[in-house]
């Protein structure tokens, strides 16, 4: 069993190192069988039946060639043995919408080290292959800092931090490779050019929009998926897994000695299921846009529900928009447990406790926009802003900040864009109030 294993195992490499083609697959493999060589012609075609043109994980591969009939009886005599592929496996784009990508090329795990200008031990601890992370203890050995964030209702969320050379690697993955990769149209979050206010504005006038949410959505995504895509993109295996694992995290176990609620015991078994187990962590540079691409097949699905509902549909990160006319309206019970079980084929959760259904005669709201007739702010949220505005210019920004943001003037410089996005005529009044504040010399800008 030991030998058949690993002939099967030599085999897969070669087999899986270019197109996956009925000729080329034999060619490759073909120099490296000593003995016969007659069922390897039975077996290719017995390969493309099962998986098509497209090339499988190497883990399915060699299950399928230990129970291959032909491999067994030819590795049974006595002069048989295949050699080990010494080539690296070629870049092979998927044919579709990975084609002519513009895609950084690199076809093994050494080339990925040149790329970040690793040595070889440098990028197993940096992809954490060995899981370590999940064992180190507090300190310089651990490529995360974490801390528990308190949401609404109670709830927990636990950001991961990566520090700062692995969050530079992350950057370089995320501007070289991940970032060409396409998206889905409907997807406005974390995009070029794309923001809440572009996720909102087809859904305004509206006779009914439908507001759902996504539960845990980056931890809820599976490291899988992203390796299968970047097989898709053409990486070999390997490069693909290495590619996701300079992304994933294991969540130390001591980590959840600081959980906020423990007490609650629905909630920590549920954190410790998402954050025990590989997965994309919020606070990583990569993780939303892996999310949006990790996202496609959810959003195509949803894209073609909504067309067939007379709907408009879009998503900024987990919050998910429908809106239509009268006839959505009517059928919006059916529809929202469409949208469930779609999600939940496709590997997420909604949280039914958020989804909203708004008509004309209520605010309609989204994002912290209001879309009845057209894209704006809250009154009272634009009253708020401008109310601490005021008093930063009476009392002084210190005052007013009292210690709660480390860069109060990013803060409300942001606050500003936000609401102007919606409302040119409101920027005016916020900046000016803005430019009033006496800020002290020693304030720095980070924006």
């Amino acid at each position: 069993m030991k030998r058949l294993e690993s002939d099967a195992r030599r085999l897969a490499v070669a087999l899986l190192a270019g197109r996956f083609e009925k000729e080329a697959m034999f060619l490759r493999a073909m120099p490296l069988v000593f003995g016969s060589t007659t069922w390897l012609k039975r077996l290719v075609n017995q390969l493309l039946k099962r998986f098509g043109d497209q090339r499988p994980r190497r883990r399915e591969l060699v299950i399928l060639l230990m129970h291959s009939r032909s491999l067994a009886n030819a590795s049974e005599t006595e002069d048989f043995r295949i050699q080990a592929y010494g080539q690296p496996a070629e870049f092979l784009p998927s044919p579709g919408p990975f084609e002519n990508i513009g895609v950084l090329q690199l076809r093994s795990v050494g080339e990925i080290g040149e790329w970040l200008g690793l040595d070889e031990n440098e990028l197993s601890w940096f992809a954490d292959r060995r899981q370590l992370e999940r064992i180190s203890p507090d300190g310089p050995l651990r490529h995360y800092r974490y801390y528990w964030k308190l949401k609404r209702h109670g709830k927990c969320r636990l950001i991961e931090a990566p520090k700062y050379r692995l969050r530079a690697l992350q950057r370089k993955l995320l501007y070289e490779i991940l970032n060409q990769i396409p998206v889905h149209e409907a997807a406005h979050g974390f995009r070029k050019a794309r923001s809440a206010a572009s996720h909102a504005a087809p859904h305004v006038g509206k006779a009914v929009v439908l507001k759902m949410d996504l539960e845990d959505f980056f931890p809820s995504i599976a490291p899988a998926r992203l390796v299968r895509i970047l097989m898709h993109v053409g990486y070999a295996e390997d490069v693909a897994e290495i590619l996701t694992s300079l992304s994933c995290n294991h969540v130390p176990s001591d980590v959840f000695a600081s959980f906020p609620h423990l007490d609650d015991w629905s909630q920590k078994r549920r954190a410790q299921q998402l954050y025990c187990r590989p997965h994309f962590p919020q606070g990583s540079p990569t993780s939303p846009t892996i999310a949006n691409v990790c996202a496609f097949r959810l959003d195509s699905r949803l894209a073609g529900l909504a067309r067939s509902a007379n709907a408009v549909y879009t998503r900024y990160a987990d919050d998910l928009l429908f809106s239509g006319d009268e006839k959505f309206a009517r059928s919006i019970d059916r529809f929202r447990t469409s949208v469930a079980v779609i999600a939940a084929e496709e590997g997420f959760t909604v949280n039914h406790h958020k989804t909203r259904v708004m008509k004309r005669s209520v605010r309609q709201e989204a994002v912290g926009l209001v879309l009845n007739e057209k894209l704006n702010t809250r009154r009272d949220e634009f009253d708020r802003l401008k109310a601490i505005l005021h008093r930063c210019v009476l009392r002084g920004p210190s005052a007013v900040n009292d210690g709660r943001h480390t860069d109060f003037r990013s803060h409300l410089r942001g606050r500003i864009q936000y609401i102007a996005q919606s409302n040119a005529s409101r920027l005016t009044k916020l900046t000016r109030l803005f430019e009033q504040i006496d800020w002290p010399t020693d304030e720095l800008e980070t924006d």
